[in-house]
């Protein structure tokens, strides 16, 4: 574990919890205890939504049987978070979900998908915004200011732009980060449920520079009001960032 993060144990009990309706109730009072006591803790210094590009994606899975509409398709909005916070007095800044949006074409469902719309239809709802090192810019930060970049989960995600290559192939696009990934998340990517292959970018973590992975497992405090949850579920080492801020914890 690096020095600076802090394994926090409120949940570990009730995930211990074997059977799933039981394991529900007990991890729902086990976060509720925890959210009084991180909302009543020091906040976070800052939170900025960084836009990276728009997706077209299935309604049926957007909205699963929540909404009905006549598109097949939702343009959504795929955004990274900017956050900054207080670790041991350090001010730190972690990136969560900085999808390499060209490397994530190669994620099988979304190739597929292009090749059956055609390219041009794609480009027609697809927009581009700045590139993730002006946005930086722009809030006084240079890649190498990024101390950390978490995802939620590894759907779509090419890390080799990300976090570099060990043949250097690659120069890392934050050279100082440290990836912070779930262990199950890590190792179930090199033997896949066929049900998640259509998802992972096949080689989106060959060769990537180990140095920058720091695998976890549990749940962390990483400073000062920013907490990164485990959330099992969507894949099996989902995770979920949590913030305290002056409008509350979001």
């Amino acid at each position: 574990m690096l020095v600076g993060l802090e394994r926090i144990v409120d949940l570990d009990r009730a995930w211990l919890e074997p059977q799933p309706g039981p394991q529900l109730r007990a991890v729902r009072r086990a976060a509720e205890a925890l959210r009084d006591r991180f909302g009543d803790g020091p906040r976070c210094v800052a939170v900025r939504t960084l836009p990276l590009t728009t997706v077209v994606y299935p309604t049926r899975y957007a909205f699963w049987a929540a909404a009905l509409a006549l598109s097949p398709f939702v343009v959504m909005t795929h955004r990274c978070l900017l956050v900054q916070f207080l670790q041991q007095g350090e001010l730190r800044t972690l990136l969560f979900n900085p999808t390499d949006v060209e490397g994530a074409r190669a994620t099988p469902f979304f190739a597929r998908m292009i090749g059956e719309l055609g390219p041009r239809i794609t480009r027609l709802v697809a927009r581009r915004f700045d590139p993730i090192e002006e946005q930086l810019a722009r809030h006084g930060l240079a890649p190498e200011d990024v101390d950390y970049v978490a995802f939620d989960h590894l759907h779509s995600q090419d890390l080799r732009r990300t976090l570099g290559t060990a043949d250097g192939a690659r120069q890392p696009g934050f050279p100082n980060a440290k990836l912070l990934v779930s262990r199950r998340e890590w190792d179930g990517w090199d033997d896949l449920h066929p049900l998640q292959r259509a998802w992972f970018v096949r080689d989106g973590k060959l060769n990537v520079r180990a140095e920058n992975v720091v695998v976890t497992d549990g749940d962390l405090e990483l400073g000062e009001g920013v907490l990164l949850l485990r959330t099992p579920g969507h894949t099996v080492g989902s995770q979920t960032l949590f913030v305290n801020t002056t409008s509350g914890i979001w």
